[in-house]
């Protein structure tokens, strides 16, 4: 152990200057006592001088090196295969059993001459402590993650052995990625290569996503061995059992692939649970890989829209037919002429509604429920010449204020601050040639919160006055079209003067009814569809009523099975308004939740979302040990690859490639004495002593 010197800024003169003044103030301290004896003043001044020197050299932080050699054993990363595959009982392979006995024979941990870590791998990769770890349940296989797990520590080990059956369900082809090592793999196959007389759903292909009242394309895909000249069924179930779709499959020849297409009816929204069968054959290997599960997010396609009118005019009758056509809306109409009543005999259900199109003044609307909705649902409102909004009537929805007591035939331009606007998606159109609406010119916005969208031209002259504009509101969206006549456009004999017409309110409607992304709370499930043996991951992200990520939030979630039972769990805070939850393996079924987010007693948001546990059988579709991917992973990395049954000469093959040899390292190592308590033990021990000897000799 050597001094190397000290870690501190005080010059080493400054420092035997300081020493020397603190050892003269010990010696100072005790000179008049005189009851005490020579001998006992030497002794506490010796106590506290050394009680000085010690904590100053502590303060001075020196430190001491130290360099040894020393023998290390090679280190190997060992990568067990934790999937569900491995665990199939076919020829001489007989699943858990033969595993087990493979990893009894290599005694990877029972060596004196090698240090292992464990690691197993399916679906993802994680360290274990030992063989035993291993549970056999994970639902697919990722081989890139098992590569990437020796990529990421390589230069901590000597070499690395991978056992597995080699068959991806996951994942991209690992034998690229492996050549960017620098230690061999040696691979040890699991499993059989014989082929068995079998039918399997190998995939299933369908966005994950669609809409009510579709079909929604499905295409599965079959394979099937030994089954030449035989026919079979393909049904596609829904959630409660019903049969949806189904198809005959004709098999021709031994060895097949065939994909079948299906359009299943979407009738409800929300996560919408499927399972695909395959009639069973006589003499199929198995049965398990003959249905398949997946699951579409349903959303709501209709639009419920509520269209009233004060008026009778062509361009109510243009509004409607242009909605009418739609077949992702759902209009409902109301026609009020004053008074209290209207010309509907049945008014319709206001649940639910994602827009209302007020045409024509109707501030003294009859149906109180109806004027309160109004303040809560998205509006476009649509001037008429009969009920112009004069200086004193006024609603929230207005955006803009019509005083001109003439009309004039003007046209519309975009106004340039709202270029980009999506309701301006649309070919390009020359303004002036349009059919001119009508309106007066003396216009002006009145809501602080509005942008205007379109303005007005006169005679070829732009004006300031606007014609169009636009708020939202928190979730509120809501448009003011202050003109009319829009119905001539619609009845044009120019096809690119209809269709303008047509785009620029159909954008109208779908702004206006879709709504914003305002939630300060936004949780959902890394998947839609989680398998029955993997972790369930949910996340979610926080801001504040300002809009700033909140990090000191708390979100509770609880988690409702389909017979309800429940639980409740918090998510971990990861900081920067980011949250997290994962979940062990749940029960197979739909699984509703409901989450809190709350700062202290204050709750920010609520949410709720749905996911899906379904059995996976991926690894029951292809169960023929790769020989090849396990082969070329060892060649590319100057490695081997063995059999689960012909393993003899692995550790002979390892000692030739001089991968067992100890190497004689180097270790180098640092003390700080300022890092041990032994030395404030000895301070404390000083200080101790003196004040004992203090008390004995009645000292102040």
């Amino acid at each position: 152990m050597e001094f190397q010197g000290f870690q501190s800024a005080i010059s080493p003169y400054l420092f035997a200057l300081i020493a020397a003044i603190l050892v003269f103030l010990a010696f100072v301290s005790y000179r008049k006592q005189s009851t005490l004896s020579l001998q006992l003043k030497i002794l506490l001044s010796c106590l506290r001088a050394t009680t000085f020197i010690v904590a100053l050299l502590l303060l001075m932080n020196p430190f001491f090196f130290s360099s040894r050699t020393v023998e290390q054993k090679p280190r190997f990363i060992v990568l067990l295969d934790n999937s569900e595959s491995t665990t199939i009982s076919k020829g001489e392979y007989n699943g858990v059993q033969s595993y087990t006995d493979l990893l009894e024979d290599l005694a990877l941990g029972e060596r004196e001459d090698v240090d292992v870590d464990y690691f197993s791998f399916g679906s993802g990769s994680r360290q274990i402590q030992s063989e035993d770890s291993l549970d056999f349940s994970d639902p697919e296989s990722n081989y890139i993650e098992a590569i990437a797990q020796i990529l990421e520590s390589e230069s901590d080990y000597s070499a690395s052995v991978l056992i597995s059956d080699g068959i991806i369900t996951f994942g991209r082809n690992p034998v690229i990625s492996a050549t960017e090592l620098e230690i061999p793999i040696f691979t040890i196959g699991l499993g059989d290569t014989s082929k068995v007389r079998d039918i399997a759903i190998n995939n299933i292909i369908s966005n994950a996503t669609g809409y009510t009242d579709t079909r929604h394309v499905v295409d599965v895909e079959i394979s099937q061995n030994g089954f030449s000249n035989s026919e079979s069924e393909i049904v596609i179930f829904n959630s409660i059992g019903e049969s949806v779709a189904s198809a005959s499959i004709q098999f021709n020849t031994d060895e097949q692939v065939e994909i079948r297409r299906f359009e299943i009816p979407l009738d409800e929204d929300g996560l919408q649970p499927y399972r695909v069968e395959i009639q069973p054959l006589d003499d199929e290997w198995t049965n398990q890989n003959n249905s398949r599960t997946f699951s579409i997010d349903v959303l709501d396609s209709k639009t419920r829209i509520l269209h009233i009118n004060s008026e009778i005019h062509p361009d109510v009758k243009f509004v409607r037919s242009l909605l009418s056509t739609d077949p992702s809306i759902e209009l409902n109409t109301l026609t009020w002429l004053g008074g209290n009543g209207f010309v509907e005999q049945e008014i319709p259900d206001f649940e639910n509604l994602d827009l209302i199109i007020l045409h024509g003044e109707i501030t003294q609307i009859p149906l109180i429920e109806l004027r309160d909705l109004i303040e809560q649902v998205p509006t476009v409102y649509l001037e008429l010449p009969g009920t112009r909004r004069s200086f004193s009537n006024q609603s929230s929805y207005s955006l803009l204020r019509n005083i001109g007591s003439q009309v004039f035939e003007l046209n519309l331009y975009p106004s340039s601050e709202s270029d980009d606007h999506p309701i301006l998606e649309f070919e390009e159109v020359n303004y002036s040639d349009l059919v001119p609406v009508l309106s007066s010119l003396r216009t002006e916005v009145i809501a602080p919160d509005a942008t205007q969208l379109f303005g007005i031209t006169f005679q070829g002259i732009e004006t300031p006055n606007p014609l169009v504009a636009f708020s939202e509101r928190g979730q509120i969206r809501r448009i003011h079209v202050s003109a009319w006549g829009w119905y001539r456009m619609y009845q044009s004999n120019n096809e690119w003067e209809r269709d303008f017409i047509s785009e620029l309110f159909t954008n109208i409607v779908s702004w206006a009814s879709n709504n914003p992304d305002n939630r300060r709370l936004k949780i959902e499930p890394a998947k839609s569809s989680f398998g029955s043996s993997e972790q369930v991951i949910i996340n979610a992200s926080l801001v504040n009523e300002s809009g700033i990520p909140e990090s000191d939030g708390a979100i509770e979630i609880h988690i409702f099975s389909e017979n309800n039972e429940e639980r409740v769990f918090n998510l971990s805070n990861l900081g920067g308004g980011n949250y997290t939850l994962s979940l062990e393996s749940l029960n197979t079924g739909l699984f509703s939740f409901t989450a809190t987010a709350r700062k202290g007693s204050r709750i920010i948001d609520e949410q709720q979302g749905e996911f899906i546990v379904e059995n996976s059988n991926a690894e029951l579709v292809d169960i023929q040990r790769n020989d090849r991917l396990l082969t070329a992973l060892a060649n590319e990395t100057d490695g081997d690859y063995y059999s689960f049954d012909a393993i003899d000469s692995f550790w002979a093959d390892l000692v030739e490639k001089e991968l067992l040899n100890s190497s004689t390292v180097s270790v180098d190592s640092y003390l700080f004495p300022i890092r041990s308590a032994h030395w404030f033990g000895l301070i404390i021990l000083l200080l101790g002593a003196e004040w004992i000897l203090r008390k004995y000799y009645s000292l102040p």
